[in-house]
């Protein structure tokens, strides 16, 4: 089984530490090359876990003066930019995914607009579910149009779409818009999450795009209340 990125190891670890206080508010981290150290690989991966928490607000990062605890993190708190899937932010072990739908279809108006294509242009229709260390996480309906995104299988739904994007097409994944709103449980999410209908619920929908502008994924994700953190930081530079 794979496990998680070192990264996300430090990640997980260092939030840990600001949890327990073995990290204070007000105090400063390490430097970079002691946490190397201290996990055994590079500055840049060090990097790439802290700056996870620096997006979160808990850290702040400045030169000259080194990275200080701003304050505690939201203990169910998760990071998702946008080109980071399920997958490449938990680690491929906590992560699991049920295909309820994959179909190749004509897409409606609304889709055709969201993804800014005619309604002659042919898209993927994706339901799934996810599920991190075997508990319900969300449902997830995702649209991809055929002409951007070719070769599609469902092999690569149970693992990261993202990756496929990426690694396999070569694709740079940019920017994202996003959407969140309350709704209700239909007895789809219900049987799905194993909760009641007509329990609220969290529901985010995004536009993503590649690094040319191009829209490749309109899709709608719903979550359990309980679970779902928004948190945004401001920061005036």
């Amino acid at each position: 089984m794979k496990q998680i990125p070192k990264y996300m190891e430090i990640y997980l670890d260092v939030k840990r530490k600001i949890m327990d206080d073995g990290y204070q508010v007000g105090t400063k981290l390490p430097t970079g090359d002691q946490l190397a150290e201290e996990y055994g690989t590079s500055k840049l991966t060090v990097k790439k876990g802290i700056d996870l928490l620096v997006s979160e607000g808990v850290l702040r990062t400045r030169s000259g003066f080194g990275t200080e605890v701003l304050r505690k993190p939201i203990d169910n708190s998760k990071v998702f930019g946008p080109n980071e899937g399920l997958l490449s932010t938990m680690g491929e072990e906590h992560v699991d995914s049920e295909i309820h739908t994959f179909s190749i279809e004509l897409p409606s108006n609304e889709v055709a607009e969201m993804l800014q294509i005619s309604e002659k242009d042919y898209i993927y229709n994706i339901i799934r579910s996810r599920f991190i260390d075997h508990q319900p996480y969300s449902i997830e309906q995702t649209f991809m149009p055929l002409a951007i995104i070719p070769g599609l299988e469902p092999k690569h739904l149970k693992k990261s779409v993202y990756a496929y994007i990426t690694d396999e097409l070569n694709l740079e994944i940019k920017s994202s818009h996003l959407w969140i709103k309350g709704d209700v449980a239909n007895e789809f999410d219900a049987k799905i999450l194993n909760i009641d209908p007509g329990e609220f619920m969290i529901e985010v929908d995004k536009v993503v795009s590649l690094s040319s502008g191009v829209p490749f994924e309109y899709s709608l994700s719903r979550h359990i209340y309980k679970d779902f953190v928004f948190e945004a930081i401001f920061v005036e530079k």
